[in-house]
């Protein structure tokens, strides 16, 4: 059951999530963006419900991290680190949009189940691609 809920939000998120972090513009003409630019510009994506149940609770900034704050059915997380989920999001929105953490601005994912936050580990570069299975 677990990884279903990973699958989904690694994979049904992402396409989403960096077409509209892409859109955050550059407050002046050299100036990269912010966490709050990205956090203001993706602010449509909140409340999303991707397969599986997995909600988009919240998109905040916090200095110049990006919060993603997730949700998902009871028990979703049983079994996974906040670090698993951050990896499996963080993981798929590199994989179209790898050039997010070149503005220098961090990521978290932070995510709920039974009422219960869990913070992610800060994520300043993209976690390295998932060894290819044989096939």
């Amino acid at each position: 059951m677990l990884k279903p809920f990973i699958l989904a939000l690694a994979f049904a998120a992402t396409p989403v999530l960096p077409a509209v972090a892409q859109t955050a513009p550059a407050p002046a003409a050299q100036a990269k963006p912010t966490a709050a630019d990205f956090a203001k510009n993706m602010q449509g994506a909140v409340g999303q419900t991707f397969e599986g149940g997995i909600v988009l609770k919240a998109i905040a900034a916090e200095a110049n991290t990006l919060v993603l704050t997730v949700d998902g059915p009871k028990g979703w997380r049983t079994g996974l680190t906040p670090a698993d989920i951050s990896n499996a999001l963080v993981g798929g929105f590199c994989g179209t949009a790898p050039q997010f953490f070149e503005t220098g601005v961090s990521m978290r994912v932070d995510s709920f189940d039974d009422a219960k936050l869990a913070k992610g580990p800060v994520v300043t570069t993209c976690p390295p691609a998932a060894p290819a299975t044989p096939q």
